[in-house]
């Protein structure tokens, strides 16, 4: 279970194409105090703001209106910056490049557990 205070003022990069669903998860992360980053909705916005995005974990749509998101978890790990992939496909979960995943749908608590375990892999950075 989540800590609200170790999530306070975490920095969120939301990377998602579907307009519900980003607004969903921008509501969710400012219910958990969160600051949001984004979203980006296009491989280009993704890969720009993982460049220069000042941000301290990522959510990632895989499937970015047809584009994978590939080069951005590469950016991603190249930074060190902990992310989750948010995906309805089920290959993700057996992808071993990641090793967090919310599966669409997901819940608020789902969402509460992955950004305690980002924030928790954040602290854990050398």
């Amino acid at each position: 279970m989540y800590e609200a205070q170790n999530l306070q003022s975490l920095r969120v990069l939301v990377v998602e194409d579907e307009t519900l669903v980003a607004m969903l998860i921008e509501d969710m992360c400012a219910d958990l105090c969160c600051d949001v980053v984004g979203p980006a909705t296009t491989l280009e916005d993704a890969l720009k703001a993982t460049s220069q995005g000042d941000f301290d974990v990522a959510v990632i749509d895989m499937n970015l209106a047809g584009l994978k998101a590939d080069p951005v978890i590469a950016e991603l790990r190249r930074r060190s910056i902990p992310f989750a992939i948010a995906s309805g496909a089920a290959e993700v979960d057996h992808d071993p490049r990641v090793n967090l995943v919310l599966s669409k749908p997901f819940s608020f608590d789902q969402l509460a557990d992955c950004m305690a375990k980002l924030a928790a892999q954040l602290r854990a950075r050398p």
